[in-house]
């Protein structure tokens, strides 16, 4: 009886070797059992966002195409699936499905299991960039300043005045120093540091939703701690990420009054809602909202401040590895991507950069015409 079911499970092994495409020389995996197998490995090897938004492409892809064999794939089926998906998805994330798509076709084919990957015989999906709308260099203050005044709903025990408070210095970091959501989030007075006398924010940490603690799969070269619900506590995004930021002293004093006046640990959370939990991007976005309306500024995006941050220090000049280091980039073309030059400092540098090519006794008076006389 143990032979029967060493064998038994033998050939179980066999099979799922067989399914997945591991067994050279067996019949050729279906596309949706192969990708199963690539998901898992690809887990180990990401954070546990990466994984979630991946594997949600392709399992997409896998509705349309999943139940073709690797060997009879084609670039045919690829442009179908890409069809199929096109009908319900915007641009930037269809092209994304595609890159998915390929990064697995990749792998079967370094295994050999496909001569080509197909999708190289496939154009990618056309996307337009679209530019992110920033507030100009004086709209910032307006919108802090309107904080007060953004008609919010008392919830919950604390202070109106300590809540209204986080979300005016909770808007000045997003700005002044171009942190990024989890990274403000996960804001502790341990990260306040002087260094040479300069105040500033050692920026080591950010939260990031990665499930609940029984559904999360951490990987195990991931510092990451529960905190509270599918929030955790985990290391920058990058290398790169992890910076220290200088602030003006204003803005470290008013961080440091609020440390003391609510008696905040040296690693307990600066900003927390009502009762005391790390705080959410939708809860933070619907403040942002009611703030600008009452600001009456434009609709821009919280993560729009980094952008902004970026512009500034392009429109201050600072040199290149100044703004990398600053913004937690990893590249200066990153930190271009994040900039917009505004019209009147684009002026000012192109006034200091063409001579006058024109002598002014030579001015005619030129009548204008207007439209539609």
């Amino acid at each position: 009886a143990r032979r029967a079911g060493a064998r038994e499970r033998f050939d179980a092994r066999i099979a799922e070797m067989e399914r997945t495409g591991l067994l050279p020389g067996a019949k050729s995996p279906y596309l949706k059992d192969y990708a199963e197998r690539w998901l898992e490995e690809y887990r180990l090897n990401v954070k546990p966002t990466t994984y979630r938004t991946r594997a949600g492409r392709i399992h997409a892809c896998m509705e349309v195409i999943g139940c073709v064999r690797l060997t009879d794939l084609t670039p045919d089926h690829v442009r179908q699936c890409m069809r199929v998906l096109s009908k319900r998805l915007a641009p930037s994330t269809l092209k994304d499905h595609f890159v998915s798509l390929k990064m697995m076709l990749d792998q079967a084919e370094l295994e050999e299991l496909i001569p080509v990957d197909p999708c190289r015989r496939v154009r990618p999906p056309r996307v337009e960039p679209t530019e992110t709308r920033i507030l100009s260099p004086d709209q910032p203050k307006q919108l802090i300043e309107a904080v007060p005044n953004r008609g919010a709903k008392r919830r919950g025990p604390a202070l109106t005045v300590d809540v209204d408070e986080s979300w005016m210095l909770l808007f000045e970091l997003a700005f002044a120093a171009g942190m990024r959501e989890g990274e403000r989030y996960a804001l502790m007075p341990y990260e306040l540091e002087q260094r040479d006398g300069v105040p500033g924010i050692n920026v080591q940490q950010q939260i990031q939703q990665y499930g609940k603690p029984e559904d999360a799969v951490i990987p195990a070269w991931l510092k990451a701690e529960h905190l509270y619900g599918i929030l955790w506590l985990t290391t920058p995004k990058t290398h790169a990420a992890h910076r220290f930021v200088p602030i003006s002293t204003s803005l470290w004093q008013r961080l440091w009054a609020r440390v003391k006046r609510l008696d905040i640990g040296p690693r307990e959370l600066i900003f927390t809602n009502s009762r005391g939990n790390p705080v959410r991007s939708s809860t933070e976005r619907h403040n942002w909202n009611k703030a600008l309306k009452a600001a009456g500024l434009p609709p821009v995006t919280i993560h729009s401040a980094r952008h902004w941050t970026a512009s500034m220090t392009a429109r201050a000049n600072m040199p290149d590895d100044a703004r990398t280091a600053i913004m937690g980039h990893t590249s200066i073309s990153m930190t271009n991507h994040y900039t917009h030059r505004d019209t009147a400092s684009l002026a000012a540098l192109l006034d200091r950069a063409i001579p006058d090519l024109h002598d002014e006794r030579d001015v005619i008076d030129a009548q204008v015409i207007e439209e539609g006389k």
